[in-house]
This record gives C-alpha cells, sequence and structure tokens, in this order.
C-alpha cells in the first residue's frame, strides 16, 4: 500500500448526495408555488422531478403510478419536454392534489435516502483485497452503490485500512455482503498461509494442549463497529439469560463457514482421521469432534474424560458454538495445526441489567429467552458490550464473561430483550 499516494479514492460515479438534497429541497420550495386555481374548486400543480426518479415513480408497468391515482383520486400527467426535468401535472380537488404531490414526493425522499456502510481491513490483508480492485468496480457497477477506499497512514503492522460504501440501504446491502465475502476469502488465505502446509503429524500423535493454557486461547472478542456501540451477532448456544453464547455476523461467519467444511472434508477421510487419533487425552485438550446433528467436525476443548459401563466417553465443549457433547473416542480427534487459522468464534455472554427472580431462570424463562434471541436460526440480533466481568467473581481469571444488551431489530419495533423479561416477569431488573 506504500506505492499509493492518494489517501482516498472514490470508486463509482453519481450526482453528490449534497446537490440532490439542495435540489430536492429547491424542488418542494418551488412545486409549493406553482399551483393554479381553477372552476370547480380544482386546483393543477405542477412537481418538478429530476430525471433519474421518474422511472421508479411510474414503477414497473405503470403499477406505482396507477397505484397513487387510484389512493388520491387526481389525474397525474407527465411532460418530459424539459431536459432536465420531467414536469408532473396533478389535478383535482386540493385534498387529492395535496395526497399526489405528497406521494411522489415520499418516493423522491425514499430514493434519495442515503445510508453507509464500513467494513475495517487489518494492512495484512489490504493487499489482497486491493489486487481485486476491478471486481470491486464491478460491484459499484452492480448494485450502483458508491464506494470508497480510506487509506490510514500506516501506524505499524495492525494499522486499519477502511472500506466506505454509501448509497441507498438496497445497495449498500448488496455491496457489502459482495465485499464481505471477498475480505473473508482473503483472511482465510493469509491465515493459513501463517500455517505449514499440509503438516504431516505422526500417528497417534498424543496432545499437548493442558488445562494450564485454557486461559490463553486465542478467542474472537466483540468489538462493536458503529458509532450506537453494537454489532450484529447470532446467538448459538444457550444455557439461561446469564450465560449464553454468540457468534459475530459477517466476515467472521464466513470464515467459520469455510473452516467447517474443510474440517468435515478433512476428518471424514479415513487416512486422516485415523493418522489423527488420540492415545491419551485429558480436560482442557484441544481436539477435532464430531457433531452428530449436522455429521459435521468442529474444535472443541475436552471438558471431562470419564468411563461409563467399562467404555470411554469424552464431554466436550464446541469452542465455535458453545454448546457441549459426550463422545466416543472414535469421534474425538488431534486437531491439524490448519485449523487453528481463525480464532474460536462462541463469545460467552450474559445479559446486562437483569437477573432470575428468586436466583435461579426457570425452565420457561429460558425458553422465552431462546425465542427472542432466535437460538441457532442464524437470525440477526444486536448486541452492545457492556463490560467485561471475571468468571464466577474470580480477580485472578483471565477467563472473563462479555456483559451486553440486546436488541431485536428484526419486528416493527425494536425490542430490548432484558426489559421484555422483567415486563412478562420472568426477571427483576438489576441497576
Amino acid at each position: 500500500m506504500k506505492t499509493i499516494k492518494t489517501p482516498f479514492i472514490i470508486i463509482g460515479v453519481g450526482v453528490g448526495v449534497g446537490v440532490i438534497t439542495l435540489a430536492v429541497k429547491i424542488l418542494k420550495r418551488q412545486n409549493r408555488e406553482e399551483i393554479i386555481r381553477t372552476e370547480s374548486n380544482r386546483i393543477t400543480r405542477a412537481l418538478k422531478i429530476p430525471k433519474g426518479f421518474v422511472g421508479h415513480i411510474l414503477g414497473r408497468g405503470g403499477s406505482t403510478i396507477k397505484s397513487i391515482r387510484e389512493q388520491s383520486k387526481a389525474r397525474v400527467n407527465f411532460d418530459d419536454t424539459d431536459n432536465e426535468f420531467t414536469v408532473a401535472t396533478i389535478t383535482g380537488s386540493p385534498e387529492a392534489v395535496e395526497e399526489a404531490a405528497t406521494l411522489i414526493n415520499e418516493i423522491i425522499n425514499n430514493r434519495h435516502a442515503c445510508v453507509t456502510k464500513e467494513i475495517l481491513l487489518q494492512e495484512n490483508i489490504s493487499d489482497s483485497v486491493w489486487k481485486n480492485i476491478n471486481y470491486i468496480r464491478q460491484i459499484c457497477d452492480l448494485t450502483r452503490a458508491k464506494i470508497m477506499f480510506d487509506f490510514i497512514p500506516s501506524r505499524g503492522k495492525d494499522s486499519p485500512i477502511k472500506i466506505i460504501i454509501k448509497g441507498r440501504k438496497e445497495e449498500v446491502d448488496s455491496a457489502f455482503e459482495l465485499i464481505d465475502e471477498l475480505v473473508a476469502e482473503a483472511e482465510v488465505a493469509t491465515s493459513k498461509q501463517s500455517h505449514v502446509a499440509g503438516r504431516a503429524l505422526p500417528d497417534n500423535l498424543p496432545l499437548h494442549t493442558s488445562t494450564s493454557g485454557i486461559r490463553h486461547l486465542p478467542s474472537e472478542e466483540l468489538i462493536p463497529n458503529s458509532s450506537d456501540g453494537y454489532i450484529e451477532v447470532y446467538v448459538s448456544a444457550v444455557e439461561n439469560p446469564n450465560k449464553f453464547w454468540v457468534q459475530i455476523c459477517g466476515t467472521k461467519s464466513i470464515q467459520l463457514d469455510k473452516l467447517a467444511t474443510e474440517m468435515t472434508e478433512f476428518y471424514n477421510e479415513e487416512k486422516n482421521k485415523d493418522r489423527l487419533q488420540v492415545n491419551s487425552i485429558s480436560a482442557g485438550d484441544i481436539v477435532a469432534a464430531f457433531y452428530q446433528d449436522d455429521n459435521s467436525w468442529y474444535r472443541a476443548q475436552v471438558i471431562n474424560v470419564s468411563n461409563e459401563n467399562d467404555q470411554k466417553k469424552i464431554a466436550v465443549f464446541y469452542l465455535d458454538f458453545g454448546d457441549c457433547a459426550t463422545l466416543s473416542p472414535d469421534l474425538v480427534c488431534i486437531l491439524d495445526p490448519n485449523f487453528f487459522s481463525i480464532p474460536f468464534q462462541a463469545i460467552e455472554c450474559c445479559l446486562a441489567g437483569v437477573e432470575a427472580k428468586g436466583g435461579k431462570w426457570s425452565e420457561e424463562a429460558i425458553e422465552a429467552f431462546e425465542k427472542m434471541v432466535y437460538l441457532a436460526q442464524w437470525k440477526v440480533i444486536m448486541a452492545r458490550p457492556v463490560e467485561k466481568s471475571s468468571l464466577n467473581g474470580q480477580k485472578d481469571s483471565q477467563k472473563t464473561v462479555q456483559l451486553v444488551n440486546l436488541l431485536d431489530t428484526n419486528t416493527a419495533k425494536d425490542v430490548d430483550v432484558s426489559s421484555e423479561l422483567i415486563e412478562r416477569g420472568y426477571g427483576k431488573l438489576v441497576c
């Protein structure tokens, strides 16, 4: 990135947002004045509409303008002789004309509404993303969003580079998703390069990760990427509202999907599974563990090793999801070093501002909470980190739990999950 001297590059063309805003305001003022009084309490009003907005007002096959005419009971005709504007002539009762004008102006305002999303790149992957600049231009052309690269002067190895996407919501969402996938692929490729490709492990190699190393495991963290402090997450596992696990949406979830697919393909090959079978195992070891519900392999940590009816059983905690299982030894393998390429994704959280009535969450309360957060439905919910607290109140423990506020924005009205639990009588307020 040192060869790039321009600190701010804009990809995509179009009328500036400020210019459009000013034009719309001027048009509103002018349009209010251009009203002609006629007989029989009927009026005619002329609206000047920028050329780029006319198609949205007409709608596919004229469906939108037909709806406006039917709803307002006004007659609306268009004159396209002006090179800069199309003039909409609205005729009818004052009420009908006002309603038709309001409906048309709403369409103009909604099409003009601009949103912004940002993607932060670490410097070690920015070159990989920049090499795909032609693809990003195609995304710009396809979605009609404006895409900008903000090159921050280098502040060391982890200096971030920002991709800024602006436009209408549907344009920005489409561009964000496509670029997010590109960034995820670059991050996965870069992570793999940090490991020895195809590293061969001896047969029956014992695990070396001991319980003393648990506190140093590389785990994902909730770091807000918006001004309101919220971050998009999935809730992947729930014990109760004061102990549940989330995964970060976006590039992180894409990376995890790819990693899980690669692990499943790898351990489904008998030669790999046989080579990486364990001959000794203990609590704290990091392993590859089978998950029977979806017949896939995931990263896990051994919780306990026991014998039931002279058969060894291994209890594991899935480090990327937060749930647990008890497995036979043939369903647990040494974790190949290549699968340490991304941090463990399950982030343990505690819901802020609420605690169980009577000191223990009821089954009904837990079930209600699971529905509120769309447990394992992979539906986005908003999380805002409040603070971190030591596990079980142990100040010397480095393993911490993230205290969070949860907000469901999937419904017509945003729902604060803590407040909802209190309102339903399942919990009580914690100050």
